[in-house]
């Protein structure tokens, strides 16, 4: 028979020795998900005519419009500046440097390329044009065709 001295002795005996120990762990979470997407309830896989595509279904879509548009126009060693707040849609008005309303529609502005047409507010000298050129980041430059005959150059930034 075995006194309750002896079990104790026993299980101290079968057991490893204590030691301290350092456990390290690093909380949160990396990110990503578990399991499959698009799979119903019942688990089938959904389908749908853009998956796997790996591309937005709006690709061909221009990029966000700038809320303002600082242009600075030249011709001839002259120089005028705007500043275009956006009112709406592609749609910006501001006042040139010289004093004249004006109105901006942007038509273009993907990729690298931006086009503008302009409007200037009925009034003597008043004009229209063309403003087309390249851009990279949130800046853009090019040439500019004025009604009143003059071919300018512009650059702008947002």
């Amino acid at each position: 028979m075995l006194t309750a001295a002896g079990c104790q002795q026993a299980r101290a005996q079968l057991s490893p020795p204590l030691q301290k120990r350092t456990v390290l762990a690093q909380a949160g979470s990396t990110g990503g998900s578990v399991g499959k997407r698009n799979k119903s309830i019942s688990g089938e896989e959904e389908s749908s005519p853009d998956a796997g595509s790996g591309r937005s279904t709006h690709a061909g879509r221009e990029d966000a419009l700038p809320k303002t548009i600082q242009l600075n126009e030249h011709w001839h060693g002259m120089n005028w500046t705007v500043s275009l707040r956006n009112i709406g849609g592609s749609n910006y008005q501001g006042t040139w440097s010289n004093g004249y309303a004006t109105t901006f529609a942007v038509t273009g502005f993907a990729g690298n390329s931006m086009k503008m047409e302009r409007k200037d507010t009925p009034g003597f000298g008043a004009v229209t044009g063309s403003y087309t050129g390249t851009r990279t980041g949130n800046r853009a430059a090019g040439d500019a065709s004025i009604s009143n005959g003059a071919n300018s150059k512009w650059d702008a930034s947002w």
